[in-house]
């Protein structure tokens, strides 16, 4: 039987630090399926505020195909200045969420080589791959001290 904890609403600023965990522990290949995947899940108005954000804080501003395409909105992330201006960005909070519950991230925790250290992930990382780990005591139904 799964016990299924309180969920309470996350904060702006807990969503932002499971992207970042997520992001700093997945390889480049998964994060740019994860970046099209959350990007793609946003409202039109969503990206579009994003996007104007972002190029009011860099130096060079996003293509125009990425205002559109997720696939050219992952390659524009895949620069350091774009991650850490997409932190920045106020609202942030619903596509630091698509990232990291996105399909991308789910399989690589699910099947993919993150499963192999599902155990040592933080429980919201464990719930989100739906893994349910063993009790401490493996099963035994007693404990012998001394």
């Amino acid at each position: 039987m799964k016990r299924r904890h309180a969920q309470h609403a996350l904060t702006e600023d807990e969503q932002v630090a499971r992207y970042a965990y997520v992001l700093g522990y997945v390889p480049e290949s998964v994060a740019d399926k994860a970046y099209a995947a959350a990007f793609a899940r946003l409202s039109a108005a969503q990206r579009q505020e994003i996007v104007d954000q972002l190029s009011s804080q860099l130096l060079v501003a996003p293509q125009e195909a990425a205002f559109e395409d997720p696939e050219a909105f992952a390659v524009f992330m895949r620069d350091l200045r774009s991650r850490d201006a997409l932190v920045r960005v106020s609202g942030v909070g619903a596509f630091a969420t698509e990232f990291s519950t996105s399909p991308p991230i789910v399989a690589y925790f699910t099947a993919g080589a993150g499963s192999v250290t599902i155990d040592q992930q933080p429980l919201w990382v464990q719930q989100l791959a739906d893994h349910e780990t063993a009790p401490i005591d493996a099963g035994r139904t007693h404990t012998r001290y001394g």
